[in-house]
Formats: structure tokens, sequence, C-alpha cells
């Protein structure tokens, strides 16, 4: 009966074989249609209880996020990069290649990062170091900070040689923090022009004819051909070395042996230029970088060839300098490159053909060197204490790993060593042991070899880390800072700017209350463009999908 009475009232309705195309279209449109009010309905539901937006105004974490900013392009090495965009009247440099004076302030300013911020994160736990954190601003609390977080309730703060000591142990950051706190030093992709007479490539074989060649971007290492000697198999690799070659500028110090000035050539005064001789160690010094004009003056003023020569030798040397902390988003007072940094990530694209032979990437701290061999015909890497000689990891890698190119990243940061291949974790992350001191800072800190197989290397970066400064004045005292029970520590990835937990006033504490959310992601991100008809113009926002990213 129910059967019967459901046929009465709901009687079959039968489709058409073949709907007309009319009916097809109308169906299409109306399922678009609910797909976009569902996403639409699902959005506003989750922008509603679990997340909000937020807009970054200041660059206290430049340069993973930024706020009001400028987008610059170098004219020497066509790198674009971020420039602070609250401030008039300096001009930028490019963070890439070293090129300054670049004006900024003709450009349309962009608006900061915006962030997607999970709200309910920190309900049921508490923030871990590291992350990045959303939280109102202690000082006056209808403003929002967006900080690393980076002591927990109970701890003891210190800050050394720019790295992080929680009781007194250095702090290292995971694989994942590292890339997104990472700050570019060079990008081989992005180098100036052969003629332009203040550059000099930074990556170049350490030998002439070692068996390494470069068209600009790439590098390939063809092997010699056997020959009917010793089997030299397993020799030693060919070398292609880092050297921070910089424009101009620097505190670094150069010399080179100069047993007496030459009488006919007028010595330079010491209180004004950056060359000083120095009588009693028979040595010409020069601090910074030689400028060119002071180059060719010397060189002009006469003197015998081998004086001509050793002004060449210091002109060159001059310009190999440590890395600095410099930031490309900061212009004037407080931008930076006063620190040494010792702190560093090589980034490569390597691909190999052949069933044997050896490709190594190497980086040194001043304390450690640190090698990854990748030896193809026992298909095997191992990660080498050059100090000991002693591999402290090996793993196994299949045999087509590099027949197609890969991906390899090494970083000596924190006092601890990092191997990825294609953004994965080769070994378990390897400490120094205690008590290892760290002499002065490499200034050819990275380099690549190869042996006995044919090596294409590309997409070659270097990068370095946060270097966190306790600057004088400010609530860092040099043993460190004991926090309270329920006190929170975070400092800004921009440390030279940054306005954080090392400058707030004494009774200034930051509390698990206060914290507002964790940022996801950088969402609908966008950069100003201006359209010009005639004497009309205006300005418009291009969406710019690449900056759309996780947020580490």
């Amino acid at each position: 009966m129910g059967l019967e009475l459901e046929a009465v009232l709901f009687p079959m309705v039968t489709a058409p074989a073949n709907p007309p195309a009319a009916a097809k279209r109308r169906t299409w449109v109306r399922t678009c249609v609910e797909l976009v009010v569902s996403l639409l309905v699902l959005v506003s539901l989750f922008r509603t209880f679990l997340a909000s937006g937020y807009m970054i105004e200041t660059g206290s974490m430049a340069p993973s996020l930024v706020g009001y900013h400028w987008q610059a392009t170098c004219p020497s090495c066509r790198y674009s990069f971020a420039v602070e965009g609250s401030r008039n009247g300096r001009k930028a440099m490019c963070p890439n290649c070293g090129r300054s004076g670049i004006a900024v302030e003709s450009l349309p300013r962009n608006d900061g990062d915006h962030l997607l911020v999970h709200r309910s994160a920190f309900e049921f736990r508490s923030p871990r170091r590291w992350e990045v954190v959303v939280f109102r601003n202690p000082n006056k609390s209808t403003q929002a900070y967006v900080k690393r977080m980076i002591g927990l309730p109970g701890e003891s703060i210190a800050i050394k040689g720019g790295d992080i000591f929680v009781n007194g142990q250095v702090q290292t950051k995971p694989y994942s923090t590292q890339r997104g706190m990472r700050i570019l030093v060079f990008d081989n992709d992005f180098r100036p022009d052969p003629d332009d007479p203040d550059w000099q490539s930074r990556w170049m074989p350490d030998e002439a004819d070692n068996g390494w060649s470069s068209d600009g971007n790439a590098f390939r290492f063809t092997p010699p051909p056997p020959t009917s000697g010793p089997d030299d198999s397993r020799g030693a690799p060919a070398w292609v070395k880092y050297r921070h070659w910089i424009r101009r500028g620097g505190t670094h110090k150069t010399s080179v042996p100069l047993p007496r000035w030459p009488d006919q050539v007028p010595e330079p005064e010491s209180a004004i230029g950056p060359l000083v001789f120095d009588r009693g160690r028979g040595t010409l010094v020069c601090r910074g970088c030689m400028p060119r004009e002071t180059r060719d003056r010397m060189l002009n003023t006469g003197g015998s060839p081998a004086f001509r020569q050793t002004i060449e030798r210091l002109y060159e040397a001059s310009h190999i300098a440590p890395i600095t902390d410099t930031y490309g988003y900061n212009r004037g007072a407080g931008g930076g490159g006063d620190n040494e940094i010792r702190d560093l990530m090589v980034e490569a694209r390597v691909s190999a053909s052949g069933s044997t032979g050896l490709f190594v990437l190497e980086l040194s701290d001043g304390a450690e060197t640190m090698q990854c061999a990748f030896d193809f015909a026992e298909r095997r890497a191992r990660l080498i204490d050059t100090r000991t000689g002693k591999a402290v990891h090996t793993a196994e890698f299949p045999k087509a790993l590099f027949q197609k190119p890969a991906v390899v990243e090494l970083s000596l940061m924190d006092r601890q060593a990092l191997v990825a291949v294609d953004g994965k974790l080769l070994f378990e992350p390897w400490s120094y042991p205690a008590g290892i001191e760290r002499g002065p800072t490499p200034w050819q800190p990275a380099r690549f070899g190869a042996r006995g197989a044919h090596i294409d290397v590309d997409q070659l970066k270097l990068f370095r880390d946060v270097h966190y400064t306790a600057s004088e004045g400010r609530r860092m005292p040099e043993g460190g800072r004991q926090l309270r029970s329920d006190e929170y520590f975070v400092l800004g990835d921009n440390s030279p700017l940054s306005r954080d937990s090392r400058s707030w006033p004494e009774e200034t504490r930051l509390k698990q209350e206060m914290f507002l959310g964790k940022p996801l992601a950088v969402h609908l991100p966008s950069r100003k463009s201006r359209i010009r008809i005639g004497s009309w113009q205006t300005e418009i926002r291009i969406p710019e999908m690449s900056r759309i990213r996780y947020i580490y």
C-alpha cells in the first residue's frame, strides 16, 4: 500500500534519452553556480569561525613577510626585491649583486602581505618555538603584531653570535623553518652583465682547465680522458668555489706585502683614503673595497711594474669580503651589514650521466667544514666532517636520482648540518660535538666539486640565516634574560629594525591570553601597476599568484 501511494504521489518521471542542448547548458550553469555559492559559504564560515585576515604594515619580519613596500628591479642583475616603503629620500641597494643608488620613490607603493590567520590555533595548545605568531601588542592592545616565537615561559634566553641559546644550549631550526627564514645572498641566475666594470663572478673554478666550464647560469664538468698512467678515478674532486665579491664599501681589511713605498709616488693620507702604508710591517692595507677611482689614480702616478702589480693585487683582493647581515629591504641607518655571517645554506640543481664518479657540496662556518659526497658507483651519500675525515651519516640513494635534475641543499646553521634532496631530508640533522670553537669567518665559505662523471649544475643559490642581534640598551643583558612562568619571548626576522621583546619596557610581558592566532599562509597578494592612456592614468592591482605560500 505504501509503495502504491508513493507511486501515486510521486509518479515516475523518465528523462529523455538525449536531453536537448539547452537543458545540458542549464544543468552545467546550475552546477557551476552551486559550486561557487558553496565555496563562498565555506570560505565565509571559515573566516567567521576559524580564520581572520591581517595585513602587515611594517617590515619587522622582512624579507619573509613584508609591510608597505616598493617592488624594485635591479638595473644591473635584474633581480626583483621588496624595499621598505614608509620612508622617503633614500635609495635602495640590490641584495643580490650590491648595486646601490636604485631609485624607488617613483614606483607604485604596494600594500603589505595579507595573512590568513588560524584564530583558534592556541586555544588548545601553547605556541611552539620558531612558529610565526600574531598577538596583541602588550603596550597597545589595539595593535596586532606578527613575530617569531623564540622563548617559552620559565626559560633563560640569550643571543650569542647571532644564534639563540635557551638555558645555555644553542637552538637548532628544523628544515622547514630554515627554508622559511632563509635570506638570499646570491642567485647565480641573476648576474650582472660581463661588461659591468664593478662586477666579477662569484662562482668560479678554483683552477684553470680543471674540467669545469660555464655558460653563465650553469656549470658543466667534463672528466678528462683516461690515461695509461696510474688510476686517478679516486683522486681529489675538481672544485668550483664561491667568493663573496662585493662592489664597494665594507669594513674588512685586506693587505699585501710592500717592503718600501716608491719615492716618486705620493704616499696616501691614512686619515682620508682607504689605503694605509704600514712601514713597520712592510704592508699596504686597504680598508673596505678599494674604489676603482683610487686604483686608477695610483696606477697613473707612476711607480715600478712591481708596485703597479701590488696595487692591482690589492684591488682584486679587497673586493672579496665576508658575508654580512645586509637587508635589501632596509634603507639607511639600521639596515644591517655590520655583522659577519657564517650560517649559510647552498642550493643547486644537479644532474649526472654515468654509473661512476662523485659530486660534492661543501660549506664552512669557521668551526666545521662539512661535505655531502654523492658516490654514483656505490649509490651512497656521505655527510663528512672534514675536521676528522669521518662520515657522520651515510644513506643509500636510488640509481636514477641524478639521471634527471635533482635539487640538493646543504645547510650549516645553528651549529648543525642538514642535507635535503628534492625537499626531503637525506639524513638526520647532525650537530657539532661540544667544545668546538669557531675561527675567523670564512670569506670563501662554499664550493662544489666533481670527479669521474659528467655533471651539470645550475640554479645555484646561496642563502644566509637570520643573524639575531642584542643591541646595547635593549632588554638582553650579556648573561641572557630569565623569563617568568607566564612570559613568552618573540623576535622579528628583520633583527636590526624589529621592535620586539628586546626593546619593550621592563614591565611589559607577552602572555598566553594575548595571542590572536597562527598565520597559515600569505593570501591575496598583489602589486600595483600604472596604466596610462594619453594624459589619463590610474593604478590597478595585479594578482601575484607566485607569492601565495605557506608560512613556516
